[in-house]
């Protein structure tokens, strides 16, 4: 499906924050999209571009910004960030709102499928890069009575932002444990921070964060007050496995935190996308300033340490193909035949 329309992100747009990211800090007041004109698309306007990142402070939005200070020193091209959300800037590069944009591999896959966060199969973007890991935390206080997943039941529980792809990847790590929020005593809908407190202050039981690690806010929380992460068994984990094939398995190591041994969780990557229709020029000098800057991006994330053309090609999950300009790319430094 191309250019289809959803009102939920018609408000989430109109509430979003824009920062420019235009080197001098000059910009347009909004970015032209495709418009519709006797059934025909109209050129996207490649001198003024939209990435759908996530809420303000995160790295999707801080790689955003940094993105597109290369984009216009080096291509000319004036970058628009919103705070979107894994599963609003899939929307978006559908809706033409967006041209580029980050989700996490298991909304990919919700995407190409149909379920989960779309109530059918989205089509119209393709893939540029993998990037890195986004890690499920199950983070309680050290002196909690919370051990494993099921004994969340009756527990506080901030899954996240509601509707964002870390908020429905906790809904499947209940399912696939035979429970749902109907099993817990309250769900609170918060930013990382906003959690954060009100697990500090003991208003808050438990916090699911689908995060790259380290997350600066867990390592805050292990320092002034001690917490611990929910392991998840190998059955729990096969089980999300068969419910999204997005999800992989992942072991935050001890020394992550600072704690007393490995916890095996999931993770899932973070992709960045880009509308099909985007000239495959244009895509070829993005994908190059992706790849290209990599330790940049390192310097300001750990968690992109593994990065580099090989990382980018070998971990896109559901099949979809490289747009032609990413394409071209990998394909003439070697890393793709």
């Amino acid at each position: 499906m191309k250019k289809k329309w959803y009102p939920f992100l018609a408000i989430l747009m109109a509430f979003s924050l824009l920062v420019t990211a235009c080197g001098g800090g000059g910009g347009t007041d909004s970015s032209p999209a495709p418009q519709q004109d006797g059934g025909e698309e109209q050129a996207i306007d490649t001198s003024n571009i939209t990435i759908g990142a996530a809420t303000i402070g995160g790295f999707w939005y801080v790689l955003s910004g940094a993105l597109g200070d290369e984009m216009k020193k080096q291509m000319g091209t004036n970058v628009t960030v919103i705070e979107g959300g894994s599963i609003a800037n899939i929307q978006g590069i559908v809706n033409g709102q967006f041209q580029i944009g980050f989700t996490n591999g298991q909304n990919l896959i919700e995407a190409l499928q149909g379920f989960g966060g779309f109530s059918e199969p989205m089509s119209g973007f393709s893939a540029v890069a993998s990037l890195y890991p986004n890690v499920m935390h199950l983070v309680v206080r050290e002196d909690s009575d919370i051990h494993s997943v099921e004994d969340l039941k009756g527990k506080r529980v901030s899954p996240g932002i509601k509707g964002y792809g870390g908020e429905i990847a906790f809904q499947q790590i209940l399912d696939a444990h035979g429970m749902s929020y109907d099993d817990l005593a309250k769900v609170e809908y918060v930013g990382t921070d906003d959690g954060v407190n009100l697990l500090r202050d003991g208003q808050l039981d438990a916090l699911a964060l689908l995060l790259v690690t380290p997350v600066p806010a867990v390592q805050e929380l292990q320092a002034s007050l001690g917490v611990r992460l929910l392991p998840l068994s190998d059955e729990a984990i096969a089980k999300l496995r068969e419910i999204n094939e997005g999800y992989y398995e992942f072991t935050i190591t001890k020394d992550t935190y600072g704690m007393n041994e490995d916890v095996k969780t999931v993770a899932a990557e973070t992709i960045a996308l880009v509308d099909d229709d985007l000239p495959e020029d244009f895509v070829y000098n993005f994908t190059k300033i992706l790849v290209e800057n990599r330790d940049r991006w390192e310097a300001m994330n750990a968690g992109m340490k593994d990065f580099d053309a090989e990382y980018a090609v070998s971990r896109i999950p559901g099949g979809l193909p490289f747009h032609p300009g990413a394409e071209k790319y990998y394909k003439e430094i070697g890393v793709l035949e």
